[in-house]
């Protein structure tokens, strides 16, 4: 009786241990997916501002789009202040 209920406390315990590996794994697949993403939304971004001309460049500057912004946060270190 003993050793049953040790047995299914071991399964469960491996299967929440692969549970969490794997949750981390794919939590590090996706940051790393979101990075790439964000890196191409800026060099496009930045490819375009440098077609503009000085005044649309400033203007632009001033109110970019709702993509660079996320771009932008994307980017940002973690662990430095979670906005959700």
């Amino acid at each position: 009786m003993l050793t049953d209920v040790a047995a299914v406390v071991s399964s469960i315990a491996v299967v929440v241990g692969l549970c969490w590996a794997l949750h981390g794994w794919f939590t590090l697949s996706i940051n790393r997916f979101n990075s790439v993403a964000a890196k191409e939304v800026l060099a496009a971004w930045d490819a375009n501002l440098a077609t503009q001309s000085a005044d649309d460049r400033e203007r632009l500057r001033a109110q970019p789009p709702v993509a660079v912004l996320e771009a932008l946060v994307a980017l940002r270190p973690s662990g430095h202040g979670d906005f959700r």
